[in-house]
């Protein structure tokens, strides 16, 4: 029985080392979405490391193909905006540096951390300049900013062309 307790103890207090450490759950783990987000690094883990109890990772957005070359299941996407401060939830000012920041993950939930995708970023709203609609890139997983200057909601999506799967988010400069 004293067994039993010094092994417990020894392991409640290993919990508490784990917790009590410096790093943040943001920076283990990434950020599960939103205002905030854009403080984490790029390289998010994304939803599939902070767990769930199907013990199966969750996908979100449209699904890849699963006979996709690239492996790429979902795509997990955040507001991204690392130095403007949100005047509400989803809701920025306007001349702020905003955009998406997304990884891509295969059906395990392990992030794809390469250039085998065929990434486009798309960005609506009032006055897009031709050239800011559509980014192409071979990114896996990355961050897209852009300058918004004009008032109004917004969407970026981020559709691999290889597998097919897509995700967006919505936000609104004021």
């Amino acid at each position: 029985m004293i067994r039993k307790s010094t092994a417990a103890a020894a392991l409640a207090a290993a919990a508490l080392a784990v917790v009590a450490a410096p790093a943040s759950a943001d920076s283990l783990f990434g950020s599960s979405g939103g205002s905030s987000s854009g403080s984490a690094g790029l390289l998010d883990a994304g939803s599939s490391a902070l767990g769930s109890s199907s013990k199966e990772p969750e996908h979100y957005g449209t699904l890849g193909r699963p006979d996709a070359p690239n492996g790429l299941k979902s795509i997990n996407v955040w507001v991204y905006a690392p130095k403007a401060t949100p005047i509400s939830d989803g809701v920025y000012p306007k001349n702020s540096q905003l955009g998406v920041r997304w990884n891509s993950t295969i059906a395990a939930g392990n992030v794809i951390d390469g250039n085998e995708c065929q990434m486009a970023i798309r960005l609506t709203g009032p006055k897009v300049p031709a050239k800011a609609a559509v980014t192409k890139t071979e990114d896996c997983t990355s961050a897209k900013l852009y300058t918004l200057r004009t008032p109004g909601a917004y969407t970026i999506s981020v559709t691999d062309g290889i597998s097919g799967a897509s995700n967006s988010i919505q936000f609104s400069v004021q």
